[in-house]
């Protein structure tokens, strides 16, 4: 598969990741956190914001999958977003504040945002 093709379907199936991760917890949280033997957080609306921002840099993604050579902020904020959610999983994993079969949606965000920096390393910004 040539590169280009193989980008854009990265950053298509980082979008799908998260808009399905977001809506499964934003419509799923009060099914899923007792679930897990977690308390229901006490102010939701923080909660749901930050979903929402996940959701959107979903948008972020997929705008980067239909024009490989723009974008490339967007990746860069992706790539800070998602290392931050991995290490804040774990953290929280760690310390007993989530179940720790949680930090695998850590873990696969910590793959992409591998990937993404090997794009942003080989892919020419035409901005």
């Amino acid at each position: 598969m040539p590169k280009q093709e193989y980008y854009q379907k990265l950053f298509f199936i980082g979008a799908i990741w998260n808009w399905v991760a977001t809506t499964t917890l934003i419509f799923g949280y009060k099914i899923l956190f007792p679930l897990f033997g977690m308390v229901l957080p006490v102010y939701p609306v923080f909660f749901l914001m930050f979903l929402g921002l996940c959701f959107v840099f979903g948008i972020g993604y997929f705008w980067v999958s239909q024009d490989l050579g723009k974008n490339h902020g967007i990746v860069k904020m992706g790539i800070i977003g998602k290392l931050l959610v991995f290490v804040g999983l774990l953290w929280a994993g760690i310390t007993g504040q989530i179940h720790f079969i949680l930090i695998g949606a850590g873990i696969v965000d910590l793959v992409f945002s591998i990937l993404y920096i090997e794009f942003l390393r080989t892919y020419e910004n035409r901005e």
